[in-house]
C-alpha cells in the first residue's frame, strides 16, 4: 500500500479532515491535500511520519477505533489497552514500511543458522556442581478462590491488629475479582476490614490492572469509591499492555506478611496455590518487587477530601492553562468566572478577615486572568443548568467559590447571583471559543461537577458534605467522562445551543431576578 493510500485510510477511519491534520502538524492544508492525491511523499525518516502517528493514536479513543488500528498495523486485537504512544509507534511503524524487526537482527539470526551445529557436539564438559540449598521460609499455602479468601483475611486480620501506627497495604491483582463477587458473606467482611483498617491509619498503595477491559478500568474505581472518599488510598495503573499468558496476585502488609501467587491464564482454579508468608525475606521481596512495578505505572486517581478540597479551583485553572487540548464542564452550580468585586462583597458579607480577604482577591484575579488568556486559544465548553427562580429570590443557591475557598457554607444573595449571570454573559460575549449550553434542571447531575481535557486529565467535585475531589489523567477514563458529557449536552435542541439563544435566555434569567427582587425588595 503507499503512502497517500495509508494516509487516505486513516482520515477516513478517524472521520477527520485535511485542515484538522494540517493544524495539528503546523502545516498547510495544501501539503496534507498533496500526500492524499500522491503528489508528494514525506520521506521515511521525515519528523512528519511520527507526528501524522501521533495524531491519528489520539483521535482512537475507543476500543473499536483502537482494535481497527491494531488490525490495521498488523497487531492483535487483545492489545487495545497498550497506550497511546504504543499505538503511535506502530503507526509510524506502518506508514514508513518499518519492519516490526530489524534487518540487522535478521542477519544476524540468518548467519547463526548458517553457522550452527548440535548442542550435544558443541557442549564443553564441565565439572558437576554441588545441589545447591536455599534459605528455610515461613510460609502457607492456601489453594483457589476459597483459598486467597482465607489468605487475605489472615492478612487483614494482621493489619488490624498491627502494632504499627499507620500499617502500609500494597495490592495487585490481574486476576478476575471473581474470587470476592461470588461470596456475599466474604465481601462484606471485606469490606469491613479494610474500613477498619483504614480508620486506625491503615494507607493503601494499589495498582488496578487494564487487562481485560475499558469498562473494568470504571468498575475498579466505582468498587473502590468508598475507600477513595477517606483519602488513605492512592491508585496507579500500568499503563502498557502486559502479557496474557500469566496471571499475578501480590498483597504486602510492609514489614509483617504477604499474600501471592503466579498462575497460567486458564488454569484450574482450584489448582493455584496462594502463598501466605510472614518470612521477613519473602516481605522484603514482595515489597522490592511492588516498588519496581510502581516505577513503571501512572497515578490513577488522586482525591482530596475535607478542607483540602479547596484545592479544586487551583488544580481546574491548572489543567485549564497547562495543557492544549480544548475542555468541556458541567456544572450544576456556576463555579467559572466570579468577578473579583462580588467574591470580595460575598467574603465582607460572611465576616471573613481583611487578610484572608485579599489573599483570596489577589488569586481569584490570577484565576480569572489565566482563563481570559488561554480562552484565546482553546475551546471550551460548559453545560449549566439554571436555578429555580425562587431559589435565587429566597437566597438558597450555594455560591461554590467562596465556600471551596473558605470551607464555609455560602449562599447567593439575588442580585450576587444576577452579577454572576451578568459576567457569564460577558465572557460569552468575548470569548468566541467559549460555548455554554443550558441544560434543563432535570436532566443535570446536581451531586457533582464536572471538568475534563481532552487527553490531559479529568475533575469530579462533590460539593455536597462529605465533599470530596476526585481527580484522573488516565485516558479512556477522560475519554469516557468527555463522551458522556457530550451525550448529556445533545439532550438540548441544536437551536438552544447557539450562542445567541443562550445570551438571551441569561438574560431574561437576569431579568427575572432583578423584577423579583425589586418586587419582594431583596437584596
Amino acid at each position: 500500500m503507499r503512502f497517500n493510500e495509508k494516509i487516505n485510510l486513516l482520515m477516513k477511519m478517524a472521520n477527520t479532515t485535511n485542515s484538522k491534520l494540517a493544524d495539528a502538524l503546523g502545516i498547510d492544508p495544501s501539503l496534507v491535500s498533496r500526500w492524499r492525491t500522491g503528489a508528494r511523499e514525506p520521506s521515511e525518516d521525515s519528523r512528519y511520519i511520527q507526528l501524522i502517528g501521533m495524531y491519528f493514536a489520539s483521535q482512537a479513543r475507543q476500543d473499536f477505533q483502537r482494535v481497527a488500528l491494531l488490525e490495521l498495523t498488523g497487531h492483535r486485537m487483545e492489545d487495545k489497552n497498550v497506550s497511546e504512544s504504543v499505538i503511535a509507534t506502530y503507526l509510524t511503524r506502518w506508514l514508513s514500511n518499518e519492519a516490526k524487526i530489524s534487518t540487522e537482527a535478521i542477519q544476524v539470526l540468518l548467519d547463526s543458522i548458517g553457522s550452527s551445529g548440535s548442542a550435544t557436539h558443541q557442549a564443553v564438559e564441565v565439572p558437576i556442581p554441588v545441589e545447591p540449598t536455599g534459605l528455610p521460609t515461613d510460609t502457607q499455602t492456601f489453594l483457589g478462590n476459597e483459598g486467597l479468601r482465607s489468605a487475605t483475611m489472615k492478612l487483614l486480620l494482621k493489619a488490624i491488629q498491627s502494632p504499627l501506627k499507620n500499617p502500609k497495604l500494597l495490592l495487585y491483582s490481574d486476576e478476575s475479582m471473581q474470587w470476592i463477587i461470588e461470596n456475599p458473606e466474604f465481601a462484606k467482611q471485606w469490606f469491613y476490614l479494610m474500613t477498619k483498617g483504614i480508620r486506625r491509619g491503615m494507607t493503601i498503595e494499589v495498582i488496578h490492572t487494564l487487562s481485560r477491559d475499558s469498562n473494568e478500568l470504571a468498575m475498579a474505581v466505582q468498587r473502590w469509591l468508598p475507600f477513595y472518599m477517606t483519602g488513605a488510598i492512592v491508585s496507579y495503573y500500568y499503563p502498557e499492555k502486559r502479557d496474557d499468558m500469566f496471571n499475578h496476585t501480590s498483597f504486602v502488609l510492609e514489614g509483617e506478611a504477604t499474600v501471592f501467587s503466579t498462575s497460567v491464564r486458564g488454569q484450574n482454579q482450584d489448582s493455584i496455590q496462594y502463598i501466605y508468608s510472614t518470612d521477613q525475606m519473602v516481605i522484603d521481596g514482595a515489597s522490592h518487587a511492588f516498588e519496581t512495578q510502581l516505577g513503571l505505572c501512572k497515578p490513577l486517581v488522586r482525591t482530596y477530601t475535607g478542607q483540602n478540597t479547596r484545592k479544586f479551583i487551583d488544580e481546574q485553572i491548572h489543567l485549564f492553562s497547562t495543557t492544549t487540548g480544548n475542555g468541556v464542564g458541567m456544572q450544576s452550580l456556576l463555579l467559572s468566572g466570579m468577578p473579583k468585586k462580588l467574591l470580595e462583597t460575598m467574603l465582607k458579607r460572611e465576616g471573613i478577615d481583611e487578610e484572608q480577604r485579599n489573599e483570596i482577591i489577589v488569586q481569584q484575579e490570577k484565576r480569572l486572568e489565566l482563563m481570559h488568556t488561554h480562552l484565546k486559544r482553546k475551546k471550551f465548553q460548559m453545560v449549566i443548568s439554571l436555578p429555580r427562580i425562587t431559589d435565587v429570590l429566597k437566597a438558597k443557591v450555594p455560591a461554590l467559590i467562596p465556600e471551596l475557598i473558605t470551607q464555609q457554607p455560602f449562599t447567593y444573595l439575588p442580585m450576587e447571583y444576577h452579577t454572576h449571570i451578568m459576567a457569564i454573559i460577558k465572557l460569552l460575549e468575548t470569548h468566541e471559543n467559549l460555548e455554554i449550553c443550558i441544560l434543563p434542571n432535570k436532566h443535570m447531575l446536581h451531586t457533582v461537577q464536572l471538568f475534563a481535557m481532552s487527553n490531559a486529565g479529568l475533575m469530579v467535585l462533590k460539593h455536597r458534605d462529605p465533599k470530596f475531589v476526585f481527580i484522573s489523567e488516565q485516558h479512556d477514563l477522560i475519554g469516557a467522562i468527555i463522551s458522556f458529557m457530550n451525550q448529556e449536552a445533545s439532550r438540548i435542541p441544536k437551536r438552544e445551543r447557539n450562542r445567541e439563544f443562550v445570551i438571551d435566555k441569561l438574560r431574561q434569567f437576569a431579568q427575572r431576578i432583578e423584577e423579583g427582587s425589586k418586587k419582594r425588595m431583596l437584596p
